[in-house]
């Protein structure tokens, strides 16, 4: 796409919102109401043992090992304070009937995203028309494959702290999902915690920005699914930090249909994220 098309599609949103949504089509067969624009980490702590054969030294290692990635799993767990959307996910799950929103597992255009190694799957429908329910199937669907890592956040403006709808606790949560897997710590993610006066300071937006960057690179098959976009405070600063990210990473977006004020946002999805899928 050339810059004088994407100005062109630019000026189109602002006066017509929904003209980028309306142009492709149906989309999802059976459904309504819609439309749809493992690695394991390692200790950064190493212990070089120089005479392989002595296990009595090669033991001592790793219990160090063992003690400093409990120990500092903890610490950084409780330094990141990082919003939990699991509480958000179990909700849904428990709400929802057997079945629901299953049909979009089969549909041709999931199956294609799924099975990309990047891309924006953009779900879009009305007020109550079961976004989070298929957000939540979605979710088990690919936290069910051991060979690749699912990741998820709720954006939830009933959140009286506001950390469920601003752009920081969105990457709390991520680079808490992603950096300590395993009982381990991505040493990126331990050198910003060092870097933070052990976890005595806080680190910036952008440093954790910077920080899941490197980690994600360093991550196969990862998926993320981010529900209710349209409860973000900050969608066009989200959109710009995953922008970073869905080079190497499958990202699937659910939100309300955006209203006219939300060009900007519709606009950078479409022309940057590139990948919108047809409307039903």
């Amino acid at each position: 796409m050339t810059e004088s098309s994407l100005g062109r599609d630019f000026k189109e949103q602002q006066s017509n919102p929904q003209a980028g949504a309306d142009r492709s089509g149906s989309m999802f067969s059976g459904a309504s109401n819609f439309n749809a624009a493992n690695s394991q980490f390692q200790s950064a702590t190493t212990i070089n043992i120089e005479h392989d054969g002595d296990a009595q030294i090669h033991q001592a290692a790793m219990t160090i090992n063992n003690n400093w990635k409990t120990d500092d799993v903890f610490a950084i767990r409780k330094w990141l304070k990082a919003p939990d959307p699991s509480t958000n996910f179990v909700a849904a799950c428990d709400k929802r009937t057997p079945g629901t929103g299953e049909w979009i597992l089969s549909d041709p255009q999931f199956v294609e995203w799924r099975e990309a190694t990047s891309g924006v799957l953009w779900i879009q429908g009305k007020v109550g028309s079961g976004k989070t329910f298929l957000s939540a199937a979605i979710i088990q669907e690919l936290k069910a494959d051991s060979a690749s890592l699912c990741c998820y956040y709720y954006f939830d403006n009933c959140d009286n702290s506001q950390a469920r709808t601003n752009a920081r606790g969105l990457l709390q949560s991520l680079l808490l999902q992603m950096a300590t897997r395993s009982g381990g710590v991505h040493p990126a993610l331990h050198e910003l915690y060092t870097k933070c006066t052990e976890g005595l300071m806080e680190p910036t937006t952008a440093e954790l920005s910077a920080t899941l960057e490197v980690v994600s690179k360093d991550l196969s098959s990862v998926f993320l699914v981010l529900d209710a976009m349209d409860e973000c405070s900050e969608a066009f600063d989200v959109l710009k930090h995953l922008a970073q990210l869905k080079k190497h990473t499958c990202i699937a977006v659910t939100s309300r249909y955006l209203a006219e004020t939300d060009y900007e946002v519709s606009w950078y999805i479409q022309n940057l994220f590139v990948r919108m899928l047809p409307n039903t």
